[in-house]
């Protein structure tokens, strides 16, 4: 219930469209309703022997009308109620299916902005391929569970309710008797509803999985073809799709038992209804002209319950897709303090680690670590692999929040500092190089899009980009494909250089940065990078501890904390954990 009242409460913005949808429903349920009785009245019409007795063309003898009259009325009363009929079946599929598409297009907005407000580490315990199939999938059924499910709730009900009136208005004690069977059919409805979500949650969980399958297969294309694992990958997919087939099919399976069980119901009502009737009729107390009108109210209310009983078997898809769609947004997002939490404009003094620790999962990576940077000093961070390099200076722009002590900025907590205000800070240069399917242009201005020419084509001097930019076939309006692909390593990675050089930012961090690149592109990024670093307070994780020998300090992280600290030479002097890790590179 709490599923359907999130979803309704998407509905307020749309009030004035579902107002109109609504007059349209309920001229579709009245125009149903007339036809339903006009039946007896054309009927009586057409067998009646006395052509001067009047004939009723609505109850309660508001209105007779003679006979010599009625071939001109039946015919236009019949067309007037057709087109009544359709116009109003029209606006009301038109206006809830804007109100449906409406809703579909809010929530999957809401739900892309609300992902992207999601911290780090949910985006490393759930695969790319679940989220997009939640944006994509799961936000396609919810539109049955919204416009769909609601028209055709609100539609049918008034179409039940308005025969319902003609039914009891035409002879209540039958009516008694056609709707012996409803009472039965709740039960099963409900049932097979319960069933339906169950199976649907399975169905879409397989369309996530294959989702994840299809996007690491593309996303790795080389690698598979490269080890000759597309058969491999192909039977990964196979099963899980046979897996998805199979819940599809048990849908199909539990929709088929819902139909022949509703008609078995009807047909019980009409068996009685006929019974009861014929019995009325022989009494003479059930005039056949009032039988046949019932009759054909009777077969009409019959066909919205079923319509009823199969819009329950979409709700059901829709609330299971629902369900998943909004344990994403209850997610909570990234820990940020107030509006009026503290603004910062640049670095003045110092990024310090006071007593810091970090656990992931039941693990502590880093343990009360202290740490003191200044303003301007290139530090570098060293260790075996799974020392914490990473998650150290993952903490800086708040990617993972620390589990105990602090990181001041200038002395401020950085859980203090508006997280906008934070990242406008820090420049973030990775060996995983992101770059988006478009422009040169457009990628390196990623941080500003508005960025003048000028200052573009400064950045891109600075990293040794411009003279391949300019040899691209569109220069800085050249396309560069998903993730750069149509650069080499080296100028992708100039590309990130040249993006972290136009933000400005005073801290910087430098993440492997060319342990990725040739020695002749590691040459041409390290000038890149010198450029970017120079006044800056830089953070510089590398494996290859060539490129760290002129930072101010180094040091050697392991065992949750700092094992050594020093220059280059001072700990290679040493004899320590820095000169062994040395060794290793250059004396192998």
């Amino acid at each position: 219930m709490n599923t359907y009242i999130r979803l309704l409460k998407l509905l307020p913005p749309y009030k004035v469209t579902l107002f109109f949808a609504f007059l349209c429903m309920v001229a579709f349920a009245a125009s149903n309703g007339a036809m339903a009785y006009l039946i007896g009245p054309v009927m009586k019409f057409l067998f009646a022997s006395d052509a001067g007795k009047g004939i009723k063309l609505i109850p309660f003898d508001i209105m007779t009308v003679s006979k010599e009259n009625m071939l001109v009325a039946i015919p236009i009363v019949i067309i007037i109620v057709a087109m009544v009929k359709g116009l109003s079946s029209y606006g009301q599929s038109y206006f809830m299916g804007y109100v449906g598409q409406g809703v579909v297009r809010d929530i999957r907005a809401r739900l892309y902005e609300h992902i992207l407000s999601l911290p780090v580490g949910y985006f490393t315990a759930n695969p790319t391929g679940i989220l997009i199939s939640r944006l994509t999938n799961d936000v396609n059924l919810l539109q049955t569970a919204t416009s769909e499910a609601i028209a055709t709730v609100l539609k049918q009900s008034l179409t039940i309710i308005v025969l319902a009136i003609v039914i009891i208005s035409l002879d209540w004690k039958l009516a008694l008797a056609a709707s012996v069977a409803l009472p039965l059919s709740v039960y099963p409805m409900r049932q097979l509803g319960k069933r339906m979500k169950r199976i649907s949650t399975r169905g879409q969980v397989s369309m996530g999985a294959m989702t994840t399958l299809l996007h690491e297969a593309i996303a790795g294309i080389r690698i598979v073809k490269a080890f000759c694992m597309e058969g491999y990958e192909a039977a990964r997919f196979h099963n899980e799709n046979e897996r998805y087939n199979r819940n599809i099919i048990k849908q199909i399976t539990v929709r088929s038992i819902s139909s022949p069980m509703m008609e078995t119901f009807g047909a019980v009502g009409f068996a009685v209804t006929i019974w009861y009737a014929a019995y009325r009729i022989n009494a003479g107390t059930l005039q056949p002209e009032t039988f046949i009108s019932f009759f054909a109210a009777v077969i009409m209310f019959y066909q919205p319950i079923k319509a009823l009983n199969g819009v329950n078997m979409n709700i059901q898809q829709g609330m299971a897709a629902a369900d998943r769609v909004f344990n994403v947004i209850d997610t909570p997002s990234e820990v940020d303090r107030k509006e009026d939490g503290v603004s910062i404009t640049g670095l003045n003094d110092s990024v310090e680690f006071k007593k810091v620790s970090f656990k992931y999962g039941g693990n502590w990576v880093l343990k009360d670590l202290d740490l003191k940077v200044s303003k301007g000093e290139v530090l570098a961070i060293v260790g075996s692999s799974g020392a914490g390099k990473t998650t150290f200076v993952n903490l800086i722009p708040r990617f993972y929040d620390v589990s105990e002590g602090a990181i001041l900025f200038d002395g401020v907590d950085l859980r203090e500092i508006r997280l906008a205000s934070l990242r406008s800070q820090i420049a973030l240069v990775s060996q995983q190089v992101v770059l988006f399917n478009d422009t040169v242009r457009k990628n390196i201005a990623y941080g500003d899009i508005k960025i003048s020419d000028e200052e573009m084509i400064v950045a891109a001097k600075a990293a040794n980009a411009h003279d391949f930019i300019l040899r691209l076939p569109e220069g800085y309006d050249t396309v560069i494909g998903e993730g750069g692909v149509r650069l080499s390593g080296g100028e992708r990675q100039r590309l990130s250089i040249a993006r972290a050089i136009l933000k400005n930012a005073p801290v910087l961090i430098l993440d492997e940065a060319t342990s990725a690149l040739d020695t002749e592109s590691e040459r041409e990024v390290q000038k890149a990078l010198t450029n970017l670093m120079e006044g800056r307070t830089t953070f510089v994780i590398a494996h290859r501890l060539s490129t760290v020998r002129n930072a101010d300090r180094i040091i050697v992280l392991g065992g949750g904390g700092i094992r050594e600290m020093g220059a280059h030479d001072a700990l290679l002097t040493k004899g320590g954990e820095y000169a062994r890790l040395y060794s290793l590179q250059f004396n192998a």
